[in-house]
Parts: structure tokens; sequence; C-alpha cells
């Protein structure tokens, strides 16, 4: 089941009966009650933009990694053209973003595939060659949690043992003001890209986004990245001048929600743990027999990609209300 088939059934199950719904994949939408609507104008440049967001992110030393763009899609399609264009072997997660595979074939690319349900198969890696590329969420979704050191250091190795290897973190569903020690760990290798936006975090969808790039592809992907517009620095600026704090409001709301539901789901998972951070979960059952027998709809994990029919994902994000939490 794909997420157009998915959204047809979700149609007729909810006109049908009163559900527990933990099956909201829209949070622009769910959190809007947060989010700072300009007022008025300003003039701004796409510099400005990015000091405020490096202050925010904590990144130091910004100007010698960081690179602004119109969001983490855009800047993945630049990558993909020049990947295709230095002969990369593309890995992908197949369970993750359909989004990237599309956007992989339309550079002519061929990517192969590794799962990250029901946890990252980081050794699918070591049969790819030294000349590859993979692509990571981080953290990951829809696990809801961060690389672990284990992985992190696995991930190292796999680098180490060729120069010509790199990484991509796609860090858009990090709700934190900065990138946890495994992803800058990860960084400093020098064969690592991080792709981040203000898509999620702070509820600007596809307005402005940064690559922090190795230094020695630096030049490179300034040339092939598309600048963000005047108008999106200016909503980009705003937001991040007077909603610096966002990506930690929605944490606390999205934690307070799992806190809420937890005794709910633990009913279906009886050893069920609310995520570390974000508004996705997985757990070990099928959508159907949940629904069957629980009377909860859940998201099937083919939505994402997954070929594991007994995997679900869930999510927090139906019952969100500006009551709760504003």
């Amino acid at each position: 089941m794909n997420f157009q088939e998915f959204k047809s059934f979700r149609d007729k199950v909810t006109q049908q009966q009163s559900l527990l719904r933990l099956d909201c994949m829209n949070p622009f939408k769910a959190m809007s009650f947060l989010k700072y609507e300009p007022q008025s104008t300003a003039q701004c440049s796409s510099d400005d933009v990015l000091g405020l967001w490096a202050k925010a992110m904590n990144v130091r030393d910004y100007r010698d990694r960081a690179i602004p763009c119109e969001g983490v899609r855009e800047s993945l399609k630049s990558l993909f053209n020049m990947f295709a264009v230095k002969g990369k072997e593309l890995w992908l997660p197949e369970d993750v973003y359909p989004f990237y595979w599309e956007a992989a074939h339309n550079t002519g690319l061929k990517p192969l595939a590794f799962s990250t349900l029901p946890t990252p198969s980081l050794d699918t890696l070591e049969h790819a060659s030294a000349n590859s590329v993979v692509i990571i969420t981080n953290p990951v979704s829809p696990l809801g949690r961060v690389l672990s050191k284990e992985e992190t250091d696995n991930i190292k190795a796999w680098l180490n043992a060729s120069k010509d290897r790199q990484i991509v973190l796609d860090t858009v569903y990090s709700y934190s003001r900065g990138f946890d020690c495994n992803t800058m760990e990860l960084f400093e290798t020098g064969q690592c890209f991080i792709a981040h936006s203000l898509s999620k975090a702070w509820l600007e969808r596809g307005i402005y986004g940064v690559l922090l790039a190795p230094k020695k592809e630096l030049e490179v992907c300034k040339d092939i990245l598309v600048p963000p517009t005047k108008d999106s620095c200016y909503s980009a600026f705003t937001t991040l001048e007077k909603q610096n704090n966002l990506p930690e409001i929605q944490q606390s709301a999205f934690s307070q929600e799992w806190a809420r539901l937890t005794p709910a789901i633990q009913k279906l998972i009886p050893n069920f743990q609310a995520p570390k951070t974000g508004y996705f979960a997985t757990i070990n059952a099928r959508y159907d027999e949940v629904l069957k027998k629980h009377n909860v709809l859940v998201i099937p994990s083919t939505v994402f990609g997954s070929s594991r029919l007994d995997l679900s994902v869930i999510s927090c994000l139906y019952s969100i209300s500006s009551t709760q939490y504003s």
C-alpha cells in the first residue's frame, strides 16, 4: 500500500467509525497554531539569514562550510546531479522517502537499496564500491532517534575504507538547536555532507535550506546549488528572529503528546517506549490487525517504501492542539 492508496483507505475507515488516530503525517497542518506570520516587510540578504541560522544551530565557522539553498530536496537534486557526473554509486534507504528514488532516477543514477526498518542495515553497505555515496536521515526517520555511537563508528569505518566514499546526512527531522555529536563527528571526517532546512523545525516549508559541505567540495557546491529567493530570505529571517526556539517548542509538544498516548499504545505493544525525538515511531504490528483488534489507525510501513508487512509507523500529531500546547 503506497501513500495514495493509504489516503483512500483512511478516508473510508474514518467515515465509518471512531478511531484512535495515530496516522497524521502533516506537521505543517498539525503544528500551524505555533507559526508566526510576518506582519511587515524588511530587507535582508541570504547571508543575514545564514548568520541567524548558524547562531540558532550553534554552527561555528559557518562561512567556511555552509551554503544557502532552497531546501533539502533542492540541495539533494543538485548533489545527485553532481554524483551522476562523478560516476558515483548511490545507496538509498528503501523505506524513508520515495522522493529520494525519484530524484536519483531523474539524474540517470541507478541507486541501490538498504533498509532502515526496523533498524538501519548498515552491514549492507559492505557491498558498496570504493566510489559510493549513501544517504541517511539523522534523526533516523521514521524511528524517532538519532544514529547511535555504534552506528556512527560503523559509518566512519566504512568511509575510512575509501577516500572516495561519501555520506549525505538528511537532518530535516532534527528538532534541536544544534546537530548532535555523532552528526558532527561524521562531518569532521571530510567525507560528509549535512543537508538541513527550516522546513520541519521552523515550519517554513521549501523556502530556505543550508548545505554543509566538505571543504574540498565547497566551491563546486556553491556553483550547483540554487540560492533562495529574496522573499524566501525575508520569511526565513523573520522566523529565525521571532521564533528562534520553535524547534524546542515543537519537540516539547511532541514529548508531551507521546507521554499522553503511551498508555494507549502499550495496550497494543506492551513494551512500547516513546521516541526520543520527533513525531514518528515504529511498532512491530500489522496496520490491518491493529485496526481490527484495537480500533486504532496506524500507517503501514509500506507507505514509506518498506516491504515489511509486520511493521507499522505511528505519529503523535493528530490530536495535538493549540489549547494544549500554546
